[in-house]
Order: C-alpha cells, then structure tokens, then sequence
C-alpha cells in the first residue's frame, strides 16, 4: 500500500526547516539545490511545494509570523491585566528567544541585500512587525502607540545585545525592567492626563 503523505504538513515541515537555513546563510547564500541538500529532499520535490525561492520565502515568513501571533495570543489571551498579559509575552518572548534571533537575522540579511530578496520580501517584513505590533496593542491592550513602539524596539534591543554578548544576563530580569518601565510610563501619563483634566 503507497505511503499517504499530508501535503499540506509536509510543506509546513519543510518551512519549519528553512528558517534556520536562511538565517545561518542569508538568502542571497541559498539557491534551490543548496536548499534541497539541506534539506535532504530531491530538487523535484522542493519545487513540487515551491515554484522559487522567493515564494520559498515570502511562505517562510508568513508561517513564522502567523505560527508566532497564534501562540503568543493563545498563552496571553487568559489574563486580564495589563501588567499580567506583559508578563506572560515575556515568558513567551523567552521560551522562543532562538526564534526570534532567527527572524532578526533573515531581517538584517534582507536589508544588506534588498536587491537579491525580490520586490515582496520587504512589504512581507513590514507585515509581520505589523502584525507583531497588533499583538501588543490589541492583545496585551497596550493601546498607546508611543509605548508599543518603545516596547518593540526594548525587545528588538534585548535579543540583538543577547545575541551579540552571549546569554550571560537572565533574560526575564532584564525583561521584568522593562515591564517596570511601560508600567511606569503608564502611570505617569494616567496621572498627568487626570491632572489636566481637574
């Protein structure tokens, strides 16, 4: 009896992969055969589920980001603070670190080669800060864009000097300073805000 096999899992697997070949090698580093080897899969196969790399990719990053979204909404959807629903992004942000560096990586490389990426890797990297951006206002009901934009780029900072410096500093320590920071912000405007109004 032939093997059934489940495409559309199969395809998913074979992204899964992929995103640690294009952050260790760059997209401009990779062609279709290389991928394949890597992947240890016959060149015919990967271009059974994927017509070009760049489709290769603007699938890859799609699938990391929506993955990404799905997860950290279904861990901090059960809380109802603000402070609690901060709390458990970071607890995410830690159990995914590699991930995210991973993702940082593909988007450095984009930059340093934006000619070889095709005309859509950059709207498709600004859809996914986007959506990571949706999470944080409509999910966490951080709902002030200023404080958004500081938490992403505290975070975008955390994993790029984690990165760069090893791991040495606990990554929910430094995590717990910058919920005191968006906290405090918080209250500084809410007070400020009562204040003129009075």
């Amino acid at each position: 009896m032939p093997k059934v096999v489940d495409h559309v899992l199969y395809r998913k697997q074979l992204l899964t992969q992929c995103l640690d070949l294009f952050a260790h090698y760059g997209y401009s580093g990779l062609t279709m055969r290389q991928i394949a080897e890597e992947l240890h899969v016959s060149t015919g196969t990967l271009y059974h589920y994927f017509s070009t790399k760049e489709e290769l990719f603007q699938l890859l990053v799609e699938d990391v980001t929506q993955q990404i979204v799905f997860e950290a909404a279904s861990m901090v959807q059960h809380y109802a603070t603000l402070e609690e629903r901060l709390w458990a992004l970071c607890r995410f942000l830690e159990q995914h670190e590699d991930s995210f560096q991973k993702q940082f990586l593909i988007m450095l490389n984009y930059y340093q080669h934006r000619d070889v990426y095709g005309s859509s890797a950059g709207s498709l990297l600004k859809q996914g800060g986007e959506r990571y951006r949706q999470l944080i206002q409509d999910l966490i009901g951080l709902h002030d864009p200023q404080l958004c934009f500081l938490l992403q780029c505290q975070i975008h900072g955390l994993f790029t000097l984690r990165m760069m410096n090893g791991k040495h500093l606990p990554f929910l320590e430094q995590l717990d300073l910058i919920v005191d920071m968006i906290m405090e912000a918080l209250h500084k405007r809410s007070v400020t805000t009562e204040g003129s109004v009075a």
